[in-house]
């Protein structure tokens, strides 16, 4: 289950594409591939993968014209007689959950050194430390961001009078000294009791030890298990909070546990991974000769000396905690390999006022929009987001990509500079696929931190350029997944530009609370609208604002409590009635309320993209994907109705952006979220119909 708060009414106070469309329609590099690490681990590409990926350095293997890095940054290797081998890392990015690693030749390469072997006396060690973690994610708690890195997923929630139960299989296990940590994040505070989470662990039905925590804060226990207490086989951990604890209501969510425990240094699997005190050591359970790496630093990994070899054993001599990696000829993980896009968006050359960034399989549907915007006087530039991933962000299928790649084409670009950005594509709050596969033709946005429910889905922040909090071009978003929606909009799209628009203004409140009227009244006289021409109603019914919509509206704007499929705190229009809008005339829709543009939740439409995708819907719409204030978003809705309304304001971009930077966001949290999460849903290039 997601955050609950995201889907009930707010008060306003593994693959990023499809795979059909992954390469087609591109160039590919012929000099590069790219190597995909789910895991960490040592690494093989052979010589013959390489070939079957068009790229085919049999015949020239050799440091001084292969390359491998990483983000940008050179990663070690060694070569043997067929392949090369690395170390990879897992991705720690929340956008992808493979890094990638590019491989390219005729670049010399970064030849992994070598350390001496250590002196030490230490006597031989009969086992070694290992570590593994336990880790699953099911629960998306958002609230739970409290600094950029902090972990919003987690395995499962642990209430008052509930266990938690895991298992962990061990192949081989040493009677010495082990170690349990875990770290769970309290959901819940209670601030008259000190300590309000407590639990029990029990690890195979012994007791490990009692964890005491305070308040909303991730908390990490670490408890020593007893030697003899794990075993061979599965072994059993049950954090149990079935006992009255210090407060009644206690509600904790598990995120990981990690064991530290004893082995004999004997290979699973033809590989190890391990920590040892000072000593000599041999390693068993060898299919051949081994790589053996010191992963201390495992970004820059050395070949120990003084290791070896002989009749499926390895000896050596490590240093206090030293940690070694050894992979024997079959225990070699392989990389995912996918061919690197070629592309010639850093030519200085480029110059575009409006950039679509779409996905490959979209991008056609584009063409009548492309036709039309530069039979207005506009350059356009549709740009696939794989081959932006390859070409600014070293293959990381991420929003940071895509920023780093809109900040490059503001910056390097042929003048004039870009002044819109269209987004088409969809994204997901689960870009790593927890709860269900992301869906088809996805254009990731940033998760950035908000006050009330801890982050979300930003597309402002991609289109800042100087890093001030603050867009720098107009940014709009349409989020489809199949090329029919796409071409639906673009129809669409046109279609309202030509038609001609309604002449009312329609403002609708909630009747909840009489702030919300009161909110109506000051933007219809702030923003000059004529009284005549507008259809204020408090506290409407769906079949009301059918009846409003259908008199010809250019311009209907909601003001009140909201959550992600409804207006109103008692439900006046929602997902259900979409279907009730229908006129010649299509307005712009305002809405001044809550999460109706949380267009990245991964199980629920949002309001704004239905009403958007449906075929009698607007096809302008400004929503916000966040809980804030009605006396924040007030500013910003006033400074947007004068601009809607300026006929020197051709395009709905230059008002939506005109209205963004209008508002004084420094040491102002509050505004400074309403320029982060409040979206235009659709092209920032379209021409405003207005009376």
């Amino acid at each position: 289950m997601l955050l609950a708060l995201m889907l009930t009414a707010g008060a306003c106070s593994t693959n990023p594409a499809s795979e059909v469309s992954e390469t087609a329609g591109h160039d590919l590099a012929k000099d590069k591939l790219k190597l995909l690490v789910l895991e960490d681990g040592i690494y093989r590409v052979t010589a013959d993968d390489m070939a079957a990926n068009n790229l085919d350095v049999r015949e020239a293997l050799s440091y001084d014209n292969i390359g491998l890095s990483s983000g940008g940054e050179a990663v070690p290797f060694l070569l043997d007689d067929g392949g090369l081998i690395f170390y990879g890392q897992a991705s720690d990015n929340r956008y992808y959950a493979e890094r990638p690693y590019i491989l390219q030749y005729g670049a010399p390469g970064l030849e992994m050194a070598q350390s001496e072997a250590p002196t030490t006396t230490g006597t031989a060690m009969n086992y070694v430390n290992r570590t593994i973690r336990l880790e699953e994610n099911h629960e998306y708690i958002s609230e739970a961001r409290k600094e950029e890195e902090s972990d919003v997923w987690f395995w499962e929630k642990l209430t008052q009078g509930e266990t938690f139960l895991t298992d962990v299989s061990l192949p081989f296990v040493a009677n010495g000294p082990s170690t349990l940590r875990v770290e769970a994040w309290g959901s819940t505070h209670n601030p008259d009791v000190e300590g309000d989470h407590d639990f029990e662990v029990l690890v195979n039905d012994a007791m490990a030890g009692s964890v005491t925590f305070d308040g909303q804060n991730y908390y990490t226990a670490e408890l020593s298990i007893p030697p003899g207490t794990l075993h061979e086989g599965k072994n059993r951990i049950m954090l149990d909070n079935r006992a009255e604890g210090a407060s009644f209501l206690d509600i904790m969510q598990i995120d990981w546990l990690e064991l530290d425990y004893t082995a004999p240094p004997s290979a699973v699997n033809d590989r190890l991974d391990f920590t040892a005190p000072e000593g000599h050591v041999t390693v068993t359970g060898l299919s051949g000769s081994p790589t053996i790496l010191d992963i201390s630093e495992p970004s820059n990994p050395l070949q120990p000396g003084g290791w070896q070899y002989e009749s499926g054993r390895v000896q050596g001599t490590v240093e206090d905690g030293m940690h070694l990696a050894i992979a024997g000829p079959r225990g070699y993980l392989s990389p995912r390999i996918e061919p690197v896009l070629d592309s010639s968006w850093q030519e200085a050359s480029n110059q575009a006022d409006l950039i679509i960034v779409t996905t490959a399989e979209l991008a056609p549907e584009m063409s009548p929009l492309v036709a039309a915007r530069e039979a207005e006087g506009l350059g356009v530039a549709v740009v696939p987001v794989n081959e932006i991933y390859d070409e600014f962000g070293y293959g990381a299928p991420s929003p940071e990509s895509i920023r780093g790649f809109v900040t490059y084409a503001y910056e390097n670009w042929a003048e004039p500079q870009p002044r819109y950005l269209l987004i088409v594509g969809d994204a997901t709050s689960d870009y790593r696929g927890y709860l269900e596969e992301p869906p088809d033709n996805i254009v990731p946005s940033l998760m950035v931190p908000v006050q009330f429910s801890g982050e979300t889905v930003s597309d402002s922040r991609i289109v800042d350029i100087d890093g001030d909090a603050r867009p720098d071009l107009a940014v709009g978003r349409w989020p489809v997944r199949t090329p029919q929606e796409a071409a639906s909009l673009v129809e669409r799209t046109l279609a309202y530009e030509q038609h001609a628009a309604g002449q009312r203004a329609i403002f609708a409140t909630d009747a909840s609370e009489s702030t919300f009227s009161g909110i109506a009244n000051d933007l219809i006289e702030a923003s000059h609208l004529e009284r005549e021409q507008v259809d204020q109603v408090d506290g409407p019914t769906a079949a009301d604002i059918a009846n409003l919509w259908q008199n010809g509206a250019w311009l209907a704007t909601y003001i009140g409590h909201g959550s992600i499929d409804r207006w109103g705190k008692d439900n006046m229009f929602s997902l259900d009635e979409i279907d009730k809008l229908d006129s010649d005339s299509i307005p712009i829709v305002l809405q001044l309320t809550c999460l109706t543009g949380l267009y990245s939740h991964p199980e629920q439409v949002s309001l704004t993209e239905a009403m958007l995708l449906d075929q009698k819907g607007p096809v302008l719409a400004v929503a916000a994907s966040s809980l804030t204030f009605s006396f924040h978003q007030e500013p910003f809705a006033e400074e947007l109705l004068l601009k809607l309304q300026d006929s020197n304001i051709e395009r709905i971009g230059d008002a939506f952006l005109a209205a963004k930077r209008s508002l004084e966001i420094e040491g102002a949290d509050g505004l400074r979220e309403i320029s982060d999460t409040f979206a235009l849903f659709g092209d920032p290039s379209a021409k405003i119909a207005r009376p």
